[in-house]
């Protein structure tokens, strides 16, 4: 549900997943006796610690004219039913329990709107009925910091999930007064001339100009798109394969306090393809505990063969590191183009899933690093496309039929990464797509301008 990188600061997300089979994470699993009679199971991702700018009494009427920081909660069914059929999760309720932290904290907003009530320091939200693949996202409320409010922790933010057809979960968010600001080191233009099947370095580097540390350990999310793979280095870190992999996920000892920098004591190394023309790496750094569902990989992930990646301190304090405002995350990317920069070339790719299921593809990903507009797309037979769904931010772009109507799908460019969303609907043995990229006048090998989408269905 959240896109690969963390909500801006002040932003916490709650993801509730109702399916088959769960690795619960910071949940607590209720009692037999509150199962209902069709098996399911609830999984969690939350914030652990949520931060609340500091105010100070000096703030005076700024403080009081300040609007809070919205609390953004986002709820997904998975699973199927005993037919078969996509699991809608029937009658949920969300009640979040505040009474802990009000007396460092005040509740400035409730969406009645999204169906939510305030009794005292308790909010209850009736959310739609969840079916599977469709997000029911809202902001219940927003809160800020009392003026004055010591900073540090403020106590435990108690949320619990219900459901007529899932187990009670239990979430605590621990709600901190005071806010890191994550920033990251700002790299220099691409890299030109890179000789294929050569290597590539970058150094990540972040710090913390907030006015509160991260009292916690950090992972560094490393990944290669385009026509290059990463070395599997250091012992410390997980890759998503163990053969040229794409995405490196590394836990580095924390703490991160406030005016800290660091940057690691070793280099990510990629190699550019042999016949690559160009590539992309980027890092994301989360606090160790609230990383985003989607960033983890499973514990039999294969580790790096190497030493362990470590940090060393640097100067943060200049223009040469910058932050995008989050109290979740900051990062840093390169990209490269090699000397054979005029072969245009794309790479066929496999649509995983169930039949009913939605999934959003990252379109860079798949076509070496080209801009996105020169991307067209026909989907398989049994595949539909899909695009913004109510409550999402309009700012996220997604790519759609082209005035041709002939079934061509074409991607918007700009400075957004845009996202194919597709629907499987159903299955068709054999069913095959293409992507394509436009020519180059000067390309030497246009036959690998095109290549298949497949589709692999999942029971």
């Amino acid at each position: 549900m959240r896109r690969r990188r963390a909500a801006s600061g002040g932003v916490a997300a709650l993801l509730v997943v109702l399916g088959g089979t769960v690795a619960s994470c910071g949940a607590e699993r209720s009692s037999g006796a509150e199962k209902p009679s069709r098996a399911a199971e609830v999984k969690v991702d939350a914030p652990g610690t949520y931060y609340l700018h500091h105010l100070t009494e000096s703030d005076g009427d700024q403080a009081t004219d300040m609007p809070g920081q919205a609390y953004s909660i986002g709820l997904r069914a998975s699973g199927r039913s005993p037919g078969k059929e996509p699991l809608t999760a029937k009658n949920v309720k969300v009640t979040i329990d505040l009474s802990a932290v009000t007396n460092r904290a005040s509740i400035e907003r409730v969406d009645t709107q999204e169906g939510c009530a305030r009794s005292g320091d308790v909010i209850t939200c009736s959310p739609r009925d969840v079916e599977e693949g469709k997000d029911a996202i809202f902001a219940p409320f927003s809160m800020k910091s009392r003026p004055g409010a010591a900073k540090g922790p403020a106590g435990p933010v108690k949320t619990t999930v219900t459901s007529a057809n899932a187990p009670t979960v239990h979430h605590t968010t621990q709600l901190v007064i005071g806010s890191p600001f994550l920033t990251s080191r700002q790299e220099e233009e691409p890299l030109t001339g890179v000789q294929p099947g050569s290597e590539v370095k970058l150094t990540p580097a972040f710090g913390n100009r907030g006015d509160i540390g991260i009292d916690d350990d950090l992972s560094l999310v490393v990944e290669a798109k385009g026509q290059t793979s990463l070395r599997r280095q250091y012992g410390n870190c997980r890759y998503d394969k163990a053969v040229s992999p794409a995405k490196a996920v590394c836990q580095v000892s924390g703490p991160l306090p406030a005016g800290a920098a660091y940057e690691t004591d070793k280099p990510i190394t990629a190699v550019a393809d042999r016949t690559g023309r160009q590539g992309k790496l980027s890092y994301t750094v989360y606090r160790a505990h609230d990383m985003p569902i989607a960033e983890l990989l499973p514990g039999s992930a294969p580790r790096g063969t190497g030493a362990p990646l470590g940090l060393r301190p640097v100067d943060g304090s200049g223009s040469g590191f910058a932050g995008n405002g989050s109290t979740e995350q900051a990062g840093g990317e390169l990209t490269f183009r090699t000397t054979r920069i005029h072969d245009l070339q794309t790479a066929g790719f496999t649509i995983k899933g169930r039949v009913g299921r939605s999934l959003d593809i990252d379109v860079l990903a798949l076509d070496g690093g080209h801009s996105p507009d020169d991307v067209r797309l026909t989907l398989p037979e049994g595949v539909s496309l899909e695009g913004h769904r109510e409550g999402e931010p309009g700012e996220i772009l997604f790519c759609g039929y082209t005035e041709e109507k002939n079934g061509t799908i074409g991607c918007p460019g700009g400075m957004t990464t845009p996202t194919l969303r597709v629907r499987i609907d159903k299955r068709v043995e054999g069913a095959q797509g293409t992507i394509s990229v436009r020519s180059d006048p000067k390309d030497p090998d246009p036959d690998n301008n095109s290549a298949p989408i497949k589709v692999e269905y999942l029971d």
